[in-house]
């Protein structure tokens, strides 16, 4: 009998970038409602796999976080390097609209309806969506100037856009 894939929160890949060079990415949660799990991607490269015990995941800094799925991860295009959960509590995940500006809710990454809210709060946040993993690695090599960026395909998965959402959560949330 085959031995079962398995993913676990915390799994930190690497992404091959060319040149033998590698993006790090990491899994930070597996929500129950979607087959799709959240990863985030950090501005660092290495030249080798064997550096990443070298490396010390809190001090890095995120640049995309997003849902997306196994495929490149279960092809061994990107290689399982590490497991690390301590710094998971502190990334902030983000917030999504649900709905149509008629009846509009705030949910959280879990799609826990949080609030209803009105026309100009869900102007400013975006639905929940998931991205294929080729998205992913291909924003990381334009990150890194190894292609082109492409602003519609990458822009939503900038981790400045979850921090964006959690702001505005929390303007919403504390102005009960």
């Amino acid at each position: 009998m085959a031995k079962r894939f398995k993913l676990n929160e915390g799994d930190v890949f690497a992404i091959p970038l060319g040149n033998n060079e590698f993006g790090i990415g990491q899994i930070i949660n597996f929500p129950k409602t979607s087959d799709a799990f959240i990863v985030i991607i950090f501005d660092r490269k290495i030249d080798d796999l064997e550096k990443y015990a070298d490396l010390k995941i809190e001090d890095l800094k995120i640049i995309f976080l997003g849902y997306t799925f196994d495929a490149k991860l279960y092809y061994k295009d990107w290689l399982i390097i590490g497991n690390y959960t301590n710094n998971i509590v502190s990334i902030p995940f983000p917030f999504f609209k649900l709905g149509t500006s008629d009846d509009a809710r705030l949910v959280d990454y879990k799609s826990k309806v949080l609030k209803h809210i009105d026309e100009s709060q869900f102007n400013k946040l975006t639905y929940k969506s998931e991205i294929a993993p080729i998205r992913f690695e291909n924003a990381l090599k334009a990150h890194f100037g190894l292609q082109e960026w492409i602003p519609e395909d990458y822009d939503k998965i900038l981790y400045e856009k979850t921090l964006e959402s959690v702001k505005i959560a929390e303007e919403i949330l504390n102005n009960e």
